[in-house]
């Protein structure tokens, strides 16, 4: 039995209809605004007559290109001999690099005593010194991301041995240290979720974080790690950083050292020197009432260390959130000598305006003053968040609120006297995130948020480029000035 065929009238009026449907949709589109309207918490969407016909201004990102010019700018510098060429050159180059470091205009010479100490260390001048560099950061540098790369390049040039300064308690692996904590111990930080993290007091040291120790024994095991290199995977300095110690507290390590501090509310450094560098090492703590440890550093004892003290989900505004004595404290007895900042990209999401973008400028601002005070005056770098992208209008493109987001990030960052890195400029600016995600291998992940592993390793050079070329205009300087006195 066949099956009744469904009517759908003439031919001709199936063509009236769509054309109907179709004037429809051109009349919505010619009177529909540039803006979608809201209704509520909802968007509504459709294409304005000019989007619909507005050429896609969204451009590819060459990263081949930026790549061969870097290239081809080393090879220039290499290739010249005279101070004042290069000097010349090197400013010429500085002025075009999108990744350059952006001093400001009222202290140009902020990274001068720095500069000072490298110096010291590649003259061999005896005693050499001890530089440390302290990198705090949001989920871009976890895992030892970014400051890996920073701290191999330098050790390689300058000397020192070590991954530098550690949680007790590490919840996030690291690629270049293995951790083992065991015994009373209760972590508290300033980030992250509330419940169980905060202590009665405010004394959080450099860490912004630490472990209460209850009554009781604790064993702390530090081993080098599988990605580490030969001179970060070993140390001969250990320094643990205490305070609020209820009773005495023992300290023993498995290299026969032993000492007890007294107890007593201030903080306090233990210091272990092993003599010939190790791989490993245990630390046993015992304390009757209880102490507070606020993080082991592994380090030599001349050369540069580069902390990795990432902190995932913050957005870098809790640095005031400490006391500064304790963070004083921290920063000295650890000798630290340039502070790196690499925050913002957890705000971008929730911003909304100029409005926002102002306050949280502003409140970094705060942060940055707040560390000059702390650390007496330490030169301090803001690296700015990197391009991040949205999928929008049926396109993965950088979120519209960045770029105006980075320049006031920027012109805060200087304002108070810090020296800033666009992160985000030196990825090759606007829509570069599309291309991190798309090279081969992949520089980003599909989140269009993070870099990978390997792109975090090549942001790390970038940085470290731009770091060296600082440190030799300011030789250069110091060479020109010399002949000229001659």
């Amino acid at each position: 039995m066949s099956q009744p065929k469904p009517n759908f009238g003439s031919p001709l009026k199936v063509a009236g209809a769509v054309a109907l449907v179709l004037f429809a949709m051109v009349l919505l589109t010619m009177l529909w605004p540039e803006q979608n309207p809201r209704l509520g918490s909802w968007e509504v969407k459709w294409k304005s007559w000019n989007a619909l016909w507005q050429k896609d201004t969204l451009t590819e990102v060459d990263l081949a290109t930026l790549e061969k010019e870097r290239v081809a700018d080393s090879l220039r510098l290499a290739s010249l001999q005279g101070a004042e060429d290069s000097l010349r050159l090197l400013l010429e180059l500085k002025i075009k690099d999108p990744g350059q470091l952006h001093l400001p205009a009222k202290n140009a010479g902020v990274l001068d005593a720095f500069f000072r100490q490298l110096d010291s260390l590649e003259k061999g001048q005896s005693p050499a010194p001890f530089v440390r560099i302290m990198h705090w950061g949001d989920s871009q540098i976890e895992i030892d991301r970014i400051s890996d790369e920073l701290r191999g390049e330098l050790q390689s040039r300058f000397g020192g041995i070590g991954p530098g300064l550690l949680p007790v308690q590490q919840t996030i692996p690291s690629s270049t240290v293995g951790q083992t904590a065991s015994g009373p111990l209760r972590r508290y930080l300033l980030w992250g979720p509330p419940s169980g993290r905060y202590a009665e007091h405010r004394s959080y040291g450099p860490l912004l974080s630490f472990s209460k120790m209850d009554s009781g024994q604790v064993q702390l095991g530090f081993v080098k790690g599988s990605s580490s290199t030969a001179a970060s995977g070993k140390f001969s300095k250990v320094v643990l950083l205490t305070g609020h110690r209820k009773s005495e507290l023992l300290i023993s390590a498995s290299t026969g050292f032993s000492q007890t501090l007294a107890a007593g509310k201030e903080l306090q450094a233990a210091t272990i020197k092993t003599g010939e560098p190790v791989k490993q090492i245990s630390l046993s703590l015992h304390s009757d009432s209880g102490a507070v440890l606020y993080g082991v550093s592994l380090t030599g004892s001349s050369g540069i260390s580069v902390d990795n003290l990432p902190m995932r989900g913050c957005s870098g505004t809790i640095f005031t959130g400490t006391d500064a004595q304790s963070m004083a404290y921290g920063l000295r007895a650890l000798g630290a000598d340039l502070l790196l900042m690499e925050f913002g990209g957890n705000m971008i999401p929730s911003l909304s305006g100029a409005a926002s973008i102002e306050r949280y400028a502003s409140t970094m601002g705060q942060q940055i003053d707040f560390l000059k005070r702390s650390s007496g005056g330490l030169p301090i770098i803001f690296m700015g968040p990197s391009d991040m992208a949205i999928f929008k209008e049926g396109s993965w493109q950088t979120y519209p609120i960045l770029p105006r987001y980075v320049q006031t990030l920027k012109d805060t960052v200087l304002a108070h006297g810090a020296v800033y890195f666009d992160m985000m400029a030196a990825m090759g600016g606007a829509q570069s995130m599309v291309a991190w995600v798309k090279a081969s291998p992949q520089l980003a992940v599909g989140d269009y948020i993070h870099l990978s592993n390997r792109g975090a390793r090549k942001m790390g050079q970038i940085f470290h480029a731009s770091l060296t070329k600082e440190f030799e205009l300011y030789r250069l300087k110091k060479r020109v000035k010399e002949i000229k006195k001659k």
